[in-house]
């Protein structure tokens, strides 16, 4: 990583995407993907549009690509733990991902007890170097207003190119 862009700041989200099981020829049951990301930014107010890069060798970018919809949670100064919870494969046990509650509504997996959530339709994916970048309609938003979001300035930025693979 260049020296300007470790100066770079974003804030921390946790990413979900699911892919229904009737759209899987392989799979009996619906595909969850989860993990974090740190690449977003909204781009248009009306429509509300945001942006986020996913690896493209990610499960998430694969899940992604199938449901054309993802989730974007919002993290507070309470979720610390959620960066690193969320920065490894997805494990989907007894309605958790990685340990943590999650439910599924209008065929998204939501984290539960989060800041809130963003769900998004993609209206545009562009491939740039060793990710995608999503441009995702907003279609719904559940968001707390009166905690603090958390910003990488408050906890030390650990994403690789390894780690944009898992």
């Amino acid at each position: 990583m260049s020296k300007l862009a470790e100066k770079f700041t974003y804030g921390y989200y946790v990413l979900t995407a699911l892919k229904k099981a009737d759209n899987l020829k392989t799979r009996e049951e619906d595909y969850i993907a989860a993990g974090t990301v740190n690449w977003v930014s909204q781009v248009s107010f009306s429509p509300e549009i945001v942006s986020v890069a996913i690896g493209q060798k990610s499960d998430l970018n694969e899940t992604i690509d199938y449901s054309q919809h993802f989730t974007l949670h919002l993290l507070s100064e309470d979720h610390t733990e959620y960066v690193r919870t969320f920065g490894m494969k997805s494990s989907i046990e007894d309605g958790k991902i990685n340990g943590v509650p999650f439910k599924k509504e209008n065929d998204q997996a939501i984290v539960e007890d989060t800041l809130g959530y963003l769900t998004c339709k993609v209206v545009k994916s562009m491939n740039m170097g060793d990710h995608t970048v999503y441009f995702g309609e907003v279609i719904k938003e559940e968001v707390q207003k009166d905690k603090k979001s958390l910003c990488t300035m408050q906890l030390p930025s650990e994403y690789t190119k390894d780690k944009a693979e898992i």
